[in-house]
């Protein structure tokens, strides 16, 4: 099974990391709480995916040059979709610390900081903990 290529992007504030929970439209389980982002377009760059799909889910405005690679930071799994198909995707995640507007739902996901000590108690989606984890390791 060949995995898809998606591009997330990690943001913190005040102890805090921003997270998507998933609603009804996404093609996520519902109430699972991923990084915010998605697949890559055709004749995109990991880091165009990164930011538009991140302005898609968060309603932020990021900046490709502001994106920073991490060691440890691509992840693959197979996960499940709402009519049960399992689909292996991989995960290339990036951290960003600067960000313009306010935060915005969309009919798929509805972003949430979430306090670090909390973030083990979510339905997480895969390898959500362990990037958060590679990105405090080099902080």
């Amino acid at each position: 099974m060949n995995p898809t290529l998606t591009a997330h992007v990690l943001l913190f504030k005040d102890n805090k990391v921003l997270l998507v929970r998933h609603g009804e439209a996404a093609s996520h389980i519902t109430g699972t709480y991923g990084i915010p982002g998605g697949r890559q377009e055709p004749n995109e760059t990991l880091k165009q995916t990164a930011v538009r799909e991140f302005g898609e889910e968060t309603g932020l405005k990021i900046q490709e040059n502001d994106l920073i690679e991490f060691p440890n930071n691509e992840y693959t799994a197979d996960l499940q979709r709402k009519g049960g198909e399992i689909k292996r995707f991989t995960m290339h995640v990036f951290l960003v610390k600067e960000y313009q507007s306010e935060l915005k739902s969309s009919a798929e996901t509805f972003p949430e900081w979430i306090d670090l000590d909390k973030v083990s108690t979510l339905n997480l989606l895969p390898n959500v903990e362990n990037a958060i984890q590679a990105v405090l390791k080099v902080e």
